[in-house]
């Protein structure tokens, strides 16, 4: 019985340590999904917050650096832009026949030299079709009324040459005597013949030397005008003439002095000197005054009569001298250009006839051409002399009108060129701005080259066709493909979310100034290029611009005016929102 309680006792202990284990287990288990719960709603409410908050930071204001961020599309680690080109020479002149046939022959293998005009091979006879034989009769057509043309031509102009020939010789032999009828010739002294203006200074010279002989009896007292001009020294005026202005007495003898230097010259007039002569010696006898002996007011009115009338007579004939000289001159300047004409028109029937039998000897080429294309073998010639580089077609080929069939290498140049095609919705480069060329396959091997041409017009792939030469030499195969690199520093990119459009309609982005001001900058923009945007004009590498710009932004703020959140402090805070989210 004994051993029977002992085991119901040690049973009921299990039981009760059974209870007790299953108890604190349940009560761990309770525990741990509450801390669990716990920490997930913890967890869910700071991921959350971090969404939060980077939602709030990716539309805040961020201080950007252009060009500190990396734009680069995918595969291209040197521009944004590349455009397609390829290697041609301009010493490299393809042979292209004017119709289509088979390659009979070729007289010339790679590498032989070639002049110009030499017969490099020929095309197979044409089938005497419809065409050919129109075309034949059409181009011998032009050529027989061409060749009358040019006979007419010649007839018309040798007569036409005549009569403008005899028109210039008409129009010189009219100007001339023109010019005679001004030039009349007057006999002087029996001897000599002076022509009318020459006459008209004479007569000038008398009329002023005759003044002189009235006044100075009267103003001199003395009968005879001094023979030299130093001899007027030696005269005195009457005290009466000019005695109502000493400043015209003490002068008057210096300007008798010019006037007679001047007549001592038998080739000049002196109209300055005669004109000043006679203005004051009319003031000089308005001032005279009546002596009551010699001068009496007669003789002072009839004195400063004779001075007027000499006076108008001399202005008269120096005005008939002007009108004279200026008429010569303009019948002289008439013929001048009256023969220019005549001769230019001379030039122009010249060369109507130069072009006429141009174009005459051009057809002859033509119908010649034609005619040996229709009636025999087409000749394919070299158009320079050079050196045959390439041979495109076998005999028997068949090829078509313009398609290559050689090339010939010009002499005396290697230069070889990249030809590009840009496309029309980028900022084209200029002129003179290096570019960057590679060969598909060869990364490594960039080399430079310079801008010459760009095109004005688009080709019809919708692009500008652009010319660049090597800086160094290079020996690329001819007709290869490149690809052309723009200038890196040829546009900036931004990120699209700085821009802005201002007070007149203009893209704009607020940018930030060494002293930390904000001011709005406008800028020209170019494409989308993934999450960045071309800047054609307006920002350059190391500008700061704001992006994520608030609607309260103004001119001239200061930067810790506003909430700012550096791209650091963006790009941790999404660090820390995905660290967060992975847990």
């Amino acid at each position: 019985m004994k051993k029977i309680r002992n085991f119901l006792h040690n049973l009921a202990l299990k039981q009760k340590r059974s209870v007790v284990i299953t108890t604190a287990s349940v009560l761990v288990a309770v525990t741990g999904v509450t801390a669990v719960y716990a920490v997930n709603k913890s967890d869910a409410a700071n991921t959350a917050d971090n969404k939060s908050t980077n939602t709030q930071a990716s539309s805040n204001p961020v201080v950007a650096v252009v060009g500190e961020d990396n734009f680069s599309i995918a595969g291209n680690n040197v521009s944004n832009n590349s455009w397609p080109g390829v290697i041609i020479s301009p010493s490299n002149l393809q042979i292209q026949p004017e119709r289509e046939g088979a390659i009979v022959e070729w007289s010339v293998r790679v590498g032989e030299q070639v002049r110009a005009g030499q017969v490099l091979g020929k095309l197979s006879r044409p089938p005497q079709t419809l065409d050919v034989v129109m075309a034949f009769s059409e181009k011998y057509g032009e050529l027989l009324e061409a060749r009358t043309d040019v006979v007419a031509l010649r007839a018309y102009t040798k007569k036409r040459i005549s009569q403008l020939k005899e028109l210039r010789k008409d129009t010189e032999n009219s100007n001339k005597k023109k010019t005679n009828l001004i030039e009349l010739k007057t006999p002087v002294n029996n001897a000599d013949l002076l022509s009318g203006i020459a006459a008209e200074k004479e007569n000038a010279r008398v009329v002023l030397y005759e003044s002189l002989v009235k006044t100075f009896p009267i103003a001199y007292g003395q009968a005879d005008v001094p023979t030299s001009p130093e001899l007027i020294d030696n005269f005195s005026l009457r005290t009466a003439i000019g005695s109502k202005d000493q400043n015209l007495r003490d002068g008057f003898n210096a300007l008798i002095r010019n006037v007679l230097t001047d007549l001592a010259d038998i080739n000049k007039v002196p109209e300055k000197s005669a004109m000043i002569y006679f203005d004051n010696a009319i003031k000089l006898a308005n001032a005279s005054t009546v002596d009551g002996t010699v001068l009496t007011a007669a003789n002072i009115s009839t004195f400063k009569m004779n001075l007027i009338s000499s006076q108008m007579l001399f202005v008269g004939m120096l005005s008939k001298i002007k009108v004279m000289e200026l008429e010569i001159a303009d019948i002289g300047r008439t013929s001048i250009d009256t023969s220019a004409e005549i001769d230019a028109m001379i030039s122009e029937v010249k060369k109507d006839l130069a072009m006429a039998e141009g174009k005459t000897v051009a057809m002859e080429a033509t119908y010649n051409t034609v005619k040996a294309a229709s009636t025999g073998n087409y000749p394919m010639v070299a158009p320079k002399s050079g050196i045959i580089s390439s041979i495109m077609k076998r005999p028997g080929e068949f090829v078509g009108p313009g398609m290559p069939v050689a090339v010939v290498t010009t002499e005396g140049s290697d230069d070889i060129l990249v030809r590009m095609r840009i496309p029309s919705n980028i900022q084209k480069p200029k002129v003179g701005e290096s570019l960057s060329i590679v060969r598909p396959g060869f990364k490594t091997d960039i080399q430079q080259a310079k801008l010459v041409g760009v095109g004005i017009s688009l080709d019809e792939t919708g692009s500008y066709v652009a010319d660049a030469v090597f800086t160094e030499s290079i020996k690329w195969a001819i007709g290869a493909s490149v690809r052309v690199l723009a200038p890196v520093n040829q546009t900036v990119f931004i990120k699209p979310s700085s821009v802005f459009i201002n007070e007149e309609g203009s893209p704009a982005v607020w940018a930030v100034s060494e002293a930390d001001r904000i001011f709005a900058k406008k800028v020209t923009l170019g494409r989308t290029l993934g999450n960045s945007l071309e800047v054609y004009t307006g920002l350059v590498n190391g500008d700061r611009y704001i992006t994520n710009p608030k609607s309260d932004i103004r001119e001239n703020m200061f930067l810790v005016d506003i909430t700012v959140v550096s791209p650091e402090s963006n790009d941790a805070e999404s660090d820390d929102s995905e660290d967060h989210s992975n847990m």
